[in-house]
């Protein structure tokens, strides 16, 4: 993006003034977006099929942006313009920008979520808190009702607006609305303008076939494959939406049609779909961007599938970090999609994901309670969270390091890792006579946590809903439209938010490990162990080496795999306590840890498990670092125990050596597919071998473009943290089936 320091305070300005001038909060998002949409639409690219970017200003309006949502404010972007403007402009210029300062310190969105928390806890539940809990304030994860986008085209919303008018009654809302449709048909008339300008200076075919695309689309619902796909992305560009949901689905009619009429080629379309992966990468949201592809519950499954190999052989084409293609395994899919699927992660794509539908839609029927045709409607977002797609909202705002808080528990509410005094005392390590008195208190400690997350969540919503109607998302979030009510004020039918769970693992197996070395083979006191935890096991190897030994999550091993159970469990129990305090439709947990579970590692103390201090934790459901040390497909049987529906959402990672991916392809598929119908939930794939992850950190220049799985996103190996790549590199890389 180019940095125009003055143009950029002068928009931030003027948006102000905007801003200012509404009392009513729907006219006033559908203004703040009118001024903004045409100034962070971006040009035209050389090379792009289908159009469109953003470029945001220093304050907007988004979902979530950078960290923040609904109107947010970029205050060290303006300090940093303002300094290089300040010898150019007159003092009222800087005066002017100073108060709109001031004026945005306290009116962004997310100072007042902050702001309402500490009424009524006296604390900041920020990301940076030094508790093992936190929140923080965004709307992420959207997955709206993309084929009644696809269905209806743009002009058709405006009519179906309409007709609900004449069963409603005319509101603000439904006026806002109508407006905010107006605000995407003017950004493709704004690019077919830019199209034809283009094509008077040479590629007149390309630029004005971009043109007939958009101007199509601003009059009419779209007749061709490159029309749908370019509406969707228009879409997404005015509205924020980082998630495109079931693309084999809303978009499978119209790419059938252009085959059988021979108007493209699956080739073609490939090229089409390449261009909307480069704008995904281009937005760069690699916590985001899923496209998901086969499943039940799809219109037309022979046709979608079709169009899902072609989504899927695009990963091949185009290998990046985004977007994050995702199948939904069953039984009695095409077998081409797990074949294909397998090539991709063979030739080092780590795309597709897999998860099973056999499992996560009776498991869905049971956390949502909702039918089975419902449920079918389910798709992973972000890092691997669960939504109904255009139904509902399932943001992770809140997450929990349970390591941290055994620590807290073990040290009377001192983290022992900082010295810092940051929970209760819940008794002294004497007090806990029992394993059960252990437990006990760790559930006091998990519970008051989950119950201030739970207002963080259910406040998160509730401020985003008094300060906007969020025009362009309610246009496709089902009820909306048809109850005359914006999302956070009742349109979305299931109101969720989910906390993502950190080191659940490490955890599990800490609590195993002091369950038989301390209380049934009283090999030591609790404050014993506790005491070799604080030397980092210095002086203690002996001590350690045996806890290292006992049992493991990851290994079949159902002592250990009990107390994962136990663990995960409770977790999600408290969690789902917790959000019936609030308005939430549910609360439920996911374990799809980004680059967290090194991250926050690296700030833990050492654990009972035997992990050294500073040590990665576990990541998702996969086991703990070196743990599974008895073949995959013990560890996949132990990952198979976890009910699926005490969860929306889990990672388990999986890393083939690549010879043996290449040389027993069909064992492997076959292993998979026993897993997915045998209660197992998800794998992020991958087949890197060990080797080029040691040559990278040797030669970064010559392995620039090596993608590997974090957890819930990837990322390029040379690009991350010495941290992170240290986790990846410790991971199991499986050499035998």
């Amino acid at each position: 993006m180019y940095f125009d320091a003055k143009k950029d305070l002068d928009y931030a300005l003027e948006f102000t003034k905007v801003y200012k001038s509404y009392d009513n909060k729907a006219q006033r998002e559908l203004q703040c977006l009118k001024m903004q949409i045409p100034y962070v639409l971006t040009p035209i690219s050389k090379d792009d099929i289908i159009v469109g970017c953003m470029a945001h200003g220093f304050v907007g309006f988004s979902p979530q942006y950078g960290g923040a949502y609904t109107y947010y404010y970029w205050d060290e972007s303006v300090v940093k313009a303002l300094d290089k403007v300040r010898d150019t402009v007159d003092k009222e210029y800087i005066q002017s920008v100073e108060q709109m300062r001031t004026f945005w310190l306290k009116e962004n969105t997310q100072q007042k979520l902050m702001d309402r928390f500490s009424e009524k806890y006296n604390c900041c539940i920020g990301e940076n808190n030094p508790k093992f809990y936190y929140g923080v304030g965004r709307i992420a994860g959207m997955t709206v009702d993309l084929k009644r986008l696809v269905k209806l085209g743009l002009c058709g919303l405006k009519n179906y607006i309409d007709e609900q008018v004449k069963i409603n009654g005319d509101s603000d809302f439904y006026t806002a609305l109508k407006g905010s449709v107006d605000l995407i048909i003017d950004a493709c008339l704004f690019y077919a303008k830019s199209a034809r300008e283009l094509a008077k200076s040479g590629d007149v075919e390309h630029y004005t076939a971009i043109a007939e695309t958009f101007e199509n689309i601003a009059k009419n619902k779209p007749e061709s494959f490159r029309e749908g796909l370019q509406l969707v992305w228009i879409y997404a560009v005015c509205s924020d939406l980082m998630n495109y949901g079931r693309m084999d689905d809303y978009l499978c009619d119209l790419y059938n049609n252009d085959l059988d009429k021979g108007i493209i080629t699956e080739d073609d379309a490939i090229e089409m779909l390449a261009s909307f992966y480069r704008n995904v990468i281009r937005v760069s949201k690699v916590h985001d961007s899923r496209i998901v592809v086969a499943g039940l519950g799809r219109d037309n499954p022979e046709k979608a599938d079709k169009l899902a190999l072609a989504i899927i052989k695009t990963s091949r084409k185009v290998i990046d970090v985004v977007p994050q293609v995702t199948v939904r395994y069953y039984s009695g899919m095409d077998p081409r999609i797990m074949e294909e699927t397998l090539n991709n992660i063979e030739c080092g794509a780590v795309y597709p994901i897999v998860y099973s539908d056999d499992t996560t839609v009776p498991a869905m029927m049971k956390a949502y309670n909702i039918n089975e045709k419902m449920a079918q409607k389910w798709v992973p977002f972000g890092c691997g969270e669960y939504v109904i797609e255009g139904y509902g909202t399932g943001t992770p705002n809140t997450g929990m390091t349970l390591p941290i808080a055994l620590n807290t528990l073990l040290h009377r509410g001192v983290d022992s890792f900082t010295g810092e005094k940051v929970d209760d005392d819940y008794g002294a390590l004497e007090d806990f006579k029992t394993f059960d008195d252990l437990f006990a208190a760790y559930d006091k400690m998990i519970t008051k946590a989950a119950y201030q997350e739970a207002y963080s969540e259910h406040l998160n919503y509730k401020v985003a809903g008094e300060e906007a109607c969020y025009l362009h998302l309610s246009l496709l979030i089902n009820d909306c439209i048809e109850k005359n009510m914006p999302i956070f004020e009742g349109g979305a039918r299931y109101l969720c938010a989910t906390s993502e769970i950190f080191g659940l693992i490490t955890a599990a197996d800490s609590f195993t490990a002091i369950k038989k070395c301390v209380y049934e083979d009283k090999l030591w006191t609790l404050p014993q162990l506790v005491n070799m935890l604080d030397c980092d096991f210095k002086g203690y190897e002996r001590e350690r080496r045996i806890l290292l030994n006992a049992p493991k999550y990851g290994n079949d091993d159902d002592y250990a795999d009990q107390m994962a159970i136990k663990v995960f469990d409770h977790i999600s129990k408290v969690h789902d306590m917790a959000g019936k305090d609030t308005m939430l439709y549910r609360y439920n947990v996911v374990s799809v840890n980004n680059s967290g579970s090194a991250e926050r590692g690296a700030v833990t103390a050492a654990t009972a498990c035997g992990r050294l201090k500073g040590s990665p934790l576990s990541n998702g459901n996969s086991p703990s670092i070196g743990a599974d040390v008895s073949g995959i497909t013990a560890t996949l049987n132990s990952m198979a125990k976890i009910d699926a529906s005490k969860h929306v959402g889990v990672v388990h990672n999986i890393r083939f050596n690549k010879d043996m991916l290449k040389n027993n392809k069909d064992k492997i598929r076959m292993l998979l597919e026993i897993f997915y119908k045998n209660n197992g939930v998800q794998t992020n794939l991958s087949s890197i071998g060990k080797d080029d992850l040691e040559n990278a950190l040797k030669e970064p220049e010559k392995y620039k473009n090596l993608i590997v799985r974090i957890g819930g996103f990837s990322a390029r190996f040379v690009e991350l943290s010495p941290i992170v790549q240290n986790e990846i590199l410790l991971r199991t890389t499986y050499e035998s089936v």
